[in-house]
């Protein structure tokens, strides 16, 4: 198992450089969608737009609304 603090420190967003701890502050604060966190953060909005990091974005949510649940 890998250890919490380095997994949050892993570069979801290649682009803007947004770290996973970050996307996941935001889903726990409330983005559940894609588009909310793209909103808050900027993520989808670098160079590939959104096609590097928005499939990953999209399972953090999907395991966040299942953990929830």
């Amino acid at each position: 198992m890998e250890d919490p603090v380095i997994e949050n420190l892993k570069t979801i967003c290649l682009c803007k450089n947004i770290k996973k701890g970050t996307i996941l502050k935001v889903i726990h604060g409330g983005c559940h969608s894609v588009d909310a966190v793209n909103r808050r953060l900027g993520t989808g909005s670098g160079d590939c737009k959104g096609e590097r990091c928005g499939p990953k974005i999209k399972g953090m949510i999907e395991s966040f609304l299942n953990i929830a649940s």
